[in-house]
């Protein structure tokens, strides 16, 4: 087995592709494992590790970037694994409904699932701040705090209550904003408009704010906003909204998206499954999710620079923005909503003082940075 040889090839691959790019389902005990003489059939006999097939349902309708990154996480298993671990990619509704998954994995009848943890907030309001934040984290601070800063123990401490472990496979960046069938440029705009919005935090957010949230399935959006059931919505970043072409039916585009600045995609697997595999299939998976994570956080990213573009300059989309006085409320209401939720619930605060951990540590340099930081943008005279 080449596995130490492949992980490191494969991650020099992955980050010269950064810098230059910058370019059957079972019971809980069920690991998928094949039995000695199948595995050694299948493989040649050439390794003493066995053959595992697993299955890995999904938050994602299939063709969706998000599912196309849980596609690569199992490419990437299997080319470290000499082919021998073999995970197999299950779109929503193959095996469960996206709201289903979570217990699928928890109680074994899949062996892993690819999730954004937003979903899991009825459970615990903790699984929003792994997944979003609101005016908080961006992409880039979500992967730093979770490589450098300690946050990847809190996903494995939260997801580790429900009998699974958890990987980060995605960062997300910023999404659009509001995309709308009137302009933005207030908070009382947004007060006389039928909109949706995703995250409970957000929702206790606007409802602070005296704004109306609606509750749309993403399938559902382009057609709610033509037919005027909803007057402004979000979905995700730019080259995710441009796939549902939400600009057909919304020109008006309200940015920046205050109501997720930022965000995590990742795997959950069953802890079961997980304890039943050979050491160097564990260091595989851990392998595949860092691999994919960089990647994605480039290439997401790029995907966002060529749909902006594309959505102002031939689609026609009106970008507005709202005054500072207002985005100050924003800001304070955020903070007001997660503070109440850090004094109710332990497991929120647990992440939430991490969060801010991370915050006090970065933020000094942050400011020196200033505009070297993210960048900037020439003025067109500088150009």
């Amino acid at each position: 087995m080449k596995i130490k040889r492949l992980m490191a090839g494969l991650l020099c691959g992955a980050v010269g592709a950064a810098t230059l790019g910058l370019s059957g389902c079972g019971n809980a005990a069920d690991s998928g494992m094949m039995d000695a003489a199948n595995a050694n059939a299948v493989a040649g006999g050439s390794s003493d590790l066995p053959v595992i097939t697993w299955k890995m349902g999904s938050t994602w309708g299939d063709g969706n970037i998000h599912f196309t990154c849980d596609e690569r996480f199992s490419e990437l298993v299997s080319q470290l694994t000499d082919g021998r671990f073999t995970i197999t990619n299950y779109p929503e509704g193959s095996l469960c409904a996206a709201n289903q998954l979570f217990d699928y994995v928890q109680n074994g009848t899949i062996q892993c699932g690819g999730d954004w943890g937003g979903y899991w907030s009825g459970k615990d309001t903790a699984f929003e701040l792994l997944s979003t934040t609101m005016d908080n984290f961006t992409g880039m601070d979500y992967y730093i705090w979770i490589t450098q800063g300690g946050g990847l123990k809190c996903y494995q401490d939260m997801y580790g209550k429900y009998n699974m472990t958890y990987f980060p496979i995605m960062i997300n960046h910023a999404e659009s904003g509001i995309r709308s069938t009137k302009p933005i440029t207030s908070i009382k705009d947004m007060q006389s408009m039928k909109i949706r919005l995703g995250g409970v935090m957000a929702g206790r957010a606007a409802e602070k704010l005296g704004i109306n949230i609606t509750t749309v399935a993403a399938s559902e959006l382009y057609e709610s906003l033509q037919r005027g059931v909803i007057d402004g919505g979000e979905f995700s970043t730019p080259c995710s909204d441009d796939s549902l072409k939400l600009q057909e039916v919304a020109k008006y585009w309200c940015s920046p998206a205050w109501y997720q600045s930022g965000g995590v995609n990742g795997v959950m697997i069953n802890k079961d499954a997980w304890n039943q595999l050979p050491e160097e299939y564990q260091n595989a998976i851990q392998m595949a999710a860092e691999i994919c994570t960089s990647e994605q956080l480039s290439r997401y990213l790029w995907m966002d620079f060529d749909s902006t573009k594309k959505m102002l300059e031939e689609d026609g989309c009106i970008v507005t923005k709202m005054n500072q006085d207002d985005w100050n409320t924003i800001r304070e209401t955020c903070r007001q909503v997660y503070e109440e939720e850090a004094a109710k619930n332990e497991n929120f605060n647990m992440v939430y003082s991490s969060m801010q951990d991370y915050r006090e540590h970065a933020d000094t340099y942050r400011a020196m940075l200033g505009d070297y930081g993210w960048g900037f943008n020439y003025d067109e005279s500088e150009k």
